[in-house]
């Protein structure tokens, strides 16, 4: 594999990863705990693979419609 490969699935894990963290933080505001632990790891962990995406979108290496 190749460099641009590694970081073309580096950057489609942070994506599926920052989905995921999104449909998880969904389903523990419904089930009421948006005060636990975990969710608020859980959204620090958002928070970062979102600031990593924004910073993929300033300089263009991600699709604006991929996120």
């Amino acid at each position: 594999m190749d460099r641009l490969e590694r970081f073309e699935k580096a950057l489609d894990d942070i994506i599926n990863n920052y989905k995921e963290l999104g449909e998880e933080l969904e389903k523990l505001r419904n089930d009421g705990k948006n005060k636990t632990t975990k969710f608020r790891e859980l959204l620090g962990k958002k928070l970062v693979y979102s600031m990593i995406i924004t910073i993929f979108k300033r300089y263009d290496l991600i699709d604006k419609d991929k996120v």
